[in-house]
């Protein structure tokens, strides 16, 4: 970033943006008239009267001089001078010769690209193309073809050239701006068309040489000032300018000669200051700013200057020239990436103009009142959009939130809170700091003053920075009483730790008493459950959410256990059950199993360890249709559990299904009859009494009800089968005997509980009965067939006994296998080693086997002995008797005698009744253990049973194949 200076002693100086000198040397004998800088700030070019052209480089030592002898007024380097081989600038003087000076392969060289009648004024060369000024008027050159594109002459009645030089500004590569006198030019270069003729001013004679380009003034207007510099400010064009409408208006002549010399020197003496204008593309003046400048009054328009730099990013200035990179007159400027800068040269000082910054910016407007501009463009350029976002740093965040809150304060003088609060939002710090802190309550507390908390609370910071409780209950208070869905809203989301929620939900109950809207009311409903459930009181939540019908708030009380809270919450635990059906519905009706499957009752009917049947029975009284569905659900699941509530239930089936009521009282045993009676005989409940009587056991008038209310001959007689009663069964048949239907009905559905012929005896003999015919024919018929049925089932009978008593005797007549090393059980000794008194063995069909003197009782063991079986003769058997008066005379004959004692001896011990100790003992064992799973009123039970009936707990073995005696 650097300026080019050249001065009328011949030097050419650098100096920056801040006017310290950076660089110096003497380049010319004389005045310095035009200087100019490459696109890469690496090579600076100098003219002077003294007819020299100097480049010089910054960098390097490289110097090249060219001496033309006549004074060279303006000059202009290739914009890639440093990136060419051959060095090439133009230039022109006083000689009318417009010059290039380039490096060829076989020297140096000057080619004349123009000559005019006058001097040369200025030069610009932006990329291909050159443009300069002189009396015929300006010149575009193009470098690449070679060619002059076209001249555009001064405008009719413009002054002469050498009185005002030509300003000349590239704003692009197609775009130029150019100021002579008091007219303002701005030049198009549009591509030709094939068929286009040439433009004015082109001299080519060779269709295939015409310029590809061509100028067009698109925009020419004269202003009542002299143009001393121009250049593009945005749309707007940026004019440095001399005098006024009435010097303007005192030009009438080509030259000077007409004014009196004292009128020249008067006007030299006493000349204006300048001014830098901006004008839009209506030509309208935007702004005029007068420029004081030192010995203005002594100066002239050819005395002043302006130099255009334009801000770029280094990035881009690498890749295409910039045309502002020349200054005007006697400077030329770097590039800079900041802003736009112009220099206004005068020949005693040099004045730096850069657009407003956004301090200006702020600055103007909040002096005008524009507070709100201020503000946009400040948060503009802050977000890094728009024409200040290179300015952003000018503004401090205090400043930007004075001017906020200055225009706050604006808006709540005037009223308008609601924008006020946005704007407070906006400017409003949200750091954690004493600082911020205190700023959001004095604005809180301000708009509480004018009651309109309403308009800042949603922009009230939470999370950020915390304020005290204070302002948020004051804040929750007030749109308690007038906004109630705001309130609902900032409950909802403030944290818990913002307010204490207990006064703030004291403060909704009262308010809740207090509203009269049912919107209201619903919105206050929600709010205290949310709170409830923030201060951990569930009981009290669980009642807001069963009245809101919230969903999935029974869910809830099973995942979290909170049984206990809505123990007391029974009725409101069925409404939310209608509600869920949709029962609160005008005209819906819903079926029983549907509302017993409900999530509702059936929450209460899962857990009645938690929830008592009494407690839920006991708020459930007053709504009696909600407590026949919870105990028609307690009975499908456990009878037991409603017992204590068995003749209200018997009510609650009469009054709402009475269907299910006979259901009711077969399985349950725990109602009264007399009240289950009386209820059935106020609804006139024929069936329901029918049962009610025969469990009270007053069949007759059961039986009556039936004939004479229902006159249903099947449901009578099957009534007299259920109970069979003979007695029922006589009166039934007394009734009936003049009763033709009823005769009909014991005929055919009587069977065998009630006699035929007793009921055909009764019949009156002049009983007109239809259909006794074939009656009698069906009982005919049935007779015969349980005939037939009893033959063949005694048939079936005799056949199975004679197969099982044939079992038996083979059983009977079979042996039992005893090895001798087999152990007695009860003295543990071998079979074989008799005990002394023991003679025999004896065998169980259990597979024990014993001596007998171990398991007989020795009276029992002496009278059952074979010797004396064998001789005595005071035998009880007189078999015995007998045999032994025999003469026995052959082995067969002993043989004979044994056998037979054997058997006397086993009938013999067949009447004591043994039993095997071994079985015994083990079937006590499991008596014993099945004694200790009895309850007590069983245990109870079966002792009284076997005390009175004599009843042993031992069971027998009668269903053991008879005991065989066998010896070893």
């Amino acid at each position: 970033r650097f300026l080019v200076l050249g001065t009328h002693w011949g030097n050419v100086i650098i100096i920056d943006f801040e006017g310290n000198e950076v660089k110096k040397w003497r380049a010319h004998s004389t005045t310095v008239n035009s200087v100019s800088v490459d696109i890469d700030n690496e090579y600076v070019a100098s003219a002077g009267d003294d007819g020299r052209v100097v480049v010089h480089g910054l960098y390097t030592d490289d110097v090249t001089i060219v001496n033309y002898s006549r004074p060279v007024k303006a000059v202009a380097l290739d914009p890639y001078y440093s990136r060419k081989a051959s060095r090439r600038f133009v230039s022109g003087g006083t000689a009318g010769q417009l010059i290039m000076y380039e490096k060829k392969w076989f020297g140096k060289s000057d080619s004349i690209l123009f000559t005019s009648a006058g001097p040369i004024q200025t030069i610009r060369w932006q990329e291909n193309l050159i443009v300069w000024a002189c009396d015929e008027g300006v010149q575009i050159y193009n470098t690449d073809q070679g060619t002059r594109i076209s001249q555009i002459a001064r405008p009719e009645g413009s002054p002469r050239p050498d009185l005002y030089t030509c300003r000349l500004h590239w704003k692009d590569s197609h775009t130029l701006l150019i100021g002579w006198a008091n007219f303002v030019q701005v030049v198009v270069l549009k591509e030709r068309a094939q068929q286009q003729s040439p433009a004015l001013g082109f001299t080519g004679t060779d269709n295939d040489s015409r310029p590809l380009l061509y100028a067009e003034v698109s925009v020419m207007y004269r202003t009542d000032f002299i143009v001393c510099g121009l250049a593009l400010y945005r749309d707007n064009f940026l004019v440095f300018t001399y005098g006024d409408h009435q010097m303007i208006e005192g030009i009438t002549a080509e030259d000077d000669t007409q004014i009196p010399r004292e009128e020249q020197q008067h006007r030299m003496r006493n000349a204006p200051p300048p001014e830098l204008r901006m004008i839009d593309r209506n030509i309208e003046e935007v702004s005029s700013d007068v420029l004081p400048l030192e010995g203005f009054q002594l100066l002239q328009p050819n005395d002043y200057g302006l130099a255009y730099c334009a801000a770029h990013s280094s990035s881009a200035s690498a890749k295409s020239p910039r045309p502002e990179n020349e200054f005007d007159d006697n400077s030329a400027g770097a590039q800079t990436n900041e802003a736009d800068t112009w220099f206004i040269l005068s020949p005693k000082q040099l004045v730096s103009v850069r657009p407003r910054g956004l301090a200006d910016h702020v600055q103007w407007l909040t002096e005008r009142g524009n507070y709100q501009q201020a503000l946009a463009d400040i948060e503009e350029a802050y977000r890094g959009d728009g024409q200040w976002a290179m300015y952003r740093n000018q503004i401090k965040a205090a400043e930007y939130q004075s001017i906020g809150q200055a225009y706050a304060q604006i808006l709540m003088d005037g009223g308008n809170t609601a924008e006020a609060a946005k704007v407070c939002t906006r400017v409003l710090p949200r750091t954690n700091t004493p600082e911020a802190i205190e700023a959001w309550e004095s604005w809180i507390f301000a708009f509480a003053e004018t009651s309109s908390l309403h308009e800042i609370s949603p922009y009230i910071p939470t999370a950020t920075m915390q304020l005290s409780s204070t302002v948020y209950e004051m804040v929750l208070a007030f749109l308690l009483t007038s906004d109630i869905s705001e309130f609902k809203c900032l409950v909802f989301s403030w944290p818990a730790s913002l307010f204490n929620a207990y006064s703030v939900v004291l403060a909704v109950e009262d308010q809740y008493e207090k509203a009269a809207s049912a919107e209201d009311k619903q919105s206050l409903k929600e709010i205290m459950a949310f709170l409830y459930d923030r201060l951990n009181q569930p009981s009290k939540s669980l009642r807001c959410h069963l009245e809101l019908f919230t969903d999935g708030i029974l869910s809830r009380v099973r995942r979290e256990n909170l049984f206990d809270a809505i123990r007391d919450k029974a009725e409101l635990v069925l409404c939310y059950d209608d509600h869920s059906l949709g029962l609160d519905r005008d005209g819906a009706e819903v079926l029983l199993q549907e509302r017993c499957e409900s999530d509702g009752v059936q929450l209460l009917t899962d857990n009645t360890d938690a929830i008592p049947c009494a407690s839920v029975v006991k708020q459930l009284v007053d709504t009696p249709e909600h407590l026949y569905v919870y105990l028609h659900t307690l009975l499908t699941k456990d009878a037991h559990l409603g017992a204590p509530f068995a003749d209200l239930q018997v009510e609650l089936y009469a009054e709402y299904n009475p269907e299910k009521l006979l259901n009711f009282l077969r399985i349950s045993t725990y109602y009264s009859f007399d009240k289950a009676l009386e209820i059935c005989e106020e609804r006139n409940l024929v069936l329901e009494m029918v049962f009610i009587l025969g469990r009270m056991g007053d069949n007759h008038r059961a039986l009556m009800l039936i004939i004479d209310q229902l006159r249903d001959v099947p449901r009578a007689i099957e009534f007299a089968k259920e109970q069979n009663d003979p007695e029922l069964w006589n009166d039934l048949v007394m009734y009936s005997r003049d009763k033709p239907e009823f005769i009909i009905g014991l005929l055919e559905l009587g069977g065998t509980h009630t006699n035929p012929t007793k009921v055909i005896q009764n019949i009156p003999p002049d009983l007109q009965i239809p259909g006794i015919r074939r009656a009698l024919t069906n009982v005919l018929h049935d007779y015969h067939l349980q005939v037939e049925l009893c033959t063949d089932c005694k048939h079936v009978l005799e056949g199975d006994c004679e197969l099982l008593s044939d079992g038996l005797r083979r059983l009977q007549h079979q042996g039992m296998e005893v090895e001798c090393d087999q152990m007695c059980l009860v003295c543990q000794l071998p079979l074989e080693n008799m005990p002394a008194g023991s003679s025999n063995v004896l065998a169980f069909w259990c597979g024990h086997i014993f001596h007998d003197k171990c398991i007989l009782h020795p009276d029992v063991q002496l009278k059952t002995q074979m010797d004396s079986l064998t001789s005595s003769t005071n035998s009880s058997s007189v078999d015995v008797v007998k045999r032994s008066q025999h003469i026995i005379h052959s082995p067969a004959d002993q043989r004979r005698l044994l056998m037979q004692a054997k058997l006397d001896r086993t009938m013999m011990i067949r009447q004591y009744s043994p039993a095997c100790p071994v079985c015994v003992e083990y079937d006590q064992k499991k008596m014993q253990q099945a004694r200790t799973g009895w309850s007590p009123s069983e245990r109870k039970d079966r002792e009284l049973t076997g005390s009175s009936g004599g009843a042993v707990d031992i069971p027998e073995q009668a269903d053991l194949p008879p005991m065989q005696t066998l010896e070893i």
